[in-house]
């Protein structure tokens, strides 16, 4: 899916900058959000999407997460911003939902931690709206 492809390479140059990454700031945005649907629309993820009829589709699709996989990212996301890593996230087309995590990471002798936190998501594939120009 084209339009979950922008969404998630737009979530990398937000949470997985080579420059620029303020993990304060992000955390502290994210401080309130209760599922990763408001997350995204915060954060203007859906901006990235070239053809506004998948930002809809993007957006049901969302609202379609099973809650303990929803909650799941949100915690792994606050984890790592609170310790100040990077994160990275990948989609892959599935049979059913799946979310595996895995972290690279240390901790300095000056508390300071490096590394990178990694999700990828698995999902079925939804259905995308076509671009009526492309016809």
């Amino acid at each position: 899916m084209p339009y979950i492809v922008a969404s998630i390479l737009r979530a990398n140059e937000i949470f997985a900058p080579l420059e620029g990454f303020n993990p304060e700031a992000l955390l502290g945005a994210l401080r309130e959000v209760e599922t990763v649907r408001e997350g995204i629309e915060l954060l203007g993820l859906t901006d990235a999407i070239e053809y506004p009829g998948n930002a809809e589709v993007l957006i049901e699709f969302l609202d379609g997460l099973p809650p303990s996989l929803d909650a799941s990212i949100l915690a792994g996301l606050r984890s790592a911003l609170s310790r100040g890593l990077r994160t990275q996230f990948t989609w892959k087309p599935g049979y059913a939902f799946d979310l595996t995590l895995w972290e690279s990471s240390d901790q300095l002798a000056d508390g300071k931690w490096v590394g990178l936190v990694n999700f990828l998501i698995v999902s079925p594939d939804p259905v995308e709206v076509q671009d009526a120009k492309a016809d």
